[in-house]
């Protein structure tokens, strides 16, 4: 069925609302949330960006009632925002990776980098729900909608509030309580920044629990960049085995650009190490991606889609 430009602009307007809300704790803090970034401006962003942009992925509906995504370009001051702490608790949670080098071997930093990305999964899932809910009872206050009957706005305002929950306990069960996590490292010496990440995934789930590990991919210079996998010990099984090629490949800047595609939307490109790519290698890249938003897409053999 076709989007008239009726549904196209109902669903662009609930792309626009915003989910303000300090996500401390049991979210009983009234302050105001800030608009912080889950990839490090002043550090991280400021290496990749050109002319004060990067690029990151953004869904599109062109010519179609299927979105793609396409890279485009965003000013470094809104890239990988959300708005999901107050300015007190953001300096609490994150003050180690933010007013120090980035040092693997610190726990408490590793718990920091971990942290940040699964409160940014919870707001955007959050987020999400709340933009859909609002998008229902819009339905039913122009009469689309009789009330207590759903619609697909009102399914998927249902789906992004599971999934919310589900990010909450996990973050209940293995961060309030931190228990032993596992950071799986590595560093790429001699790597010029190319991109950096902030993600919390799952490969699976066990009832309302989340099986997934917390990544994160961040150039710490301008010759060497750091990526860390962390996740519960309990599940290092599974997620060793639903990851193996990034745990057993010896090309990990392979292993690591596959991962990204398949698995992420929270990550920045530099803009001059994409102007180098060939027509084709964009081509690719930007395919393989939009293959892969539904279920991870298998590589296509002998195809360039470096990240790195």
């Amino acid at each position: 069925m076709a989007v008239d430009g009726k549904q196209k602009g109902a669903f662009f307007k609930i792309q626009k609302m915003e989910f303000n809300k300090c996500l401390h704790g049991t979210f009983d803090c009234k302050k105001p949330a800030i608009r912080a970034h889950s990839i490090q401006n002043a550090k991280v962003l400021d290496v990749l960006q050109k002319d004060n942009h990067v690029l990151i992925p953004q869904g599109k509906i062109a010519g179609g009632a299927t979105p793609v995504v396409e890279f485009e370009l965003i000013g470094r001051n809104n890239a990988s925002t959300f708005t999901g702490l107050c300015g007190e608790h953001d300096r609490e949670l994150f003050k180690l990776i933010d007013t120090e080098p980035l040092d693997t071997e610190n726990q408490d930093q590793m718990y920091e980098l971990g942290h940040r990305a699964l409160l940014r999964e919870m707001h955007a899932c959050l987020e999400a729900a709340n933009r859909f809910q609002n998008a229902h009872y819009d339905n039913i206050k122009n009469g689309v909608t009789k009330l207590g009957e759903p619609d697909g706005p009102g399914v998927m305002a249902v789906n992004f509030w599971i999934k919310a929950w589900r990010v909450f306990r996990y973050q209940c069960e293995h961060f309030e309580r931190k228990p032993e996590l596992v950071h799986y490292v590595v560093e790429l010496d001699d790597q010029i920044p190319t991109v950096a990440v902030s993600s919390f995934f799952s490969i699976d789930h066990d009832g309302n629990n989340i099986i997934g590990p917390l990544f994160n991919v961040v150039p710490v210079s301008d010759k060497k960049t750091v990526a860390v996998l962390s996740y519960p010990k309990a599940q290092e099984d599974p997620i060793k085995k639903a990851l193996a090629k990034l745990f057993d490949e010896p090309d990990k800047k392979e292993a690591l650009s596959v991962l990204i595609l398949q698995r992420v939307e929270n990550f920045v490109l530099s803009p001059t190490f994409y102007d180098s790519w060939t027509e084709e290698k964009k081509k690719n890249v930007i395919e393989f991606f939009n293959d892969s938003i539904e279920e991870p897409a298998d590589p296509p053999p002998g195809q360039d889609l470096l990240l790195f």
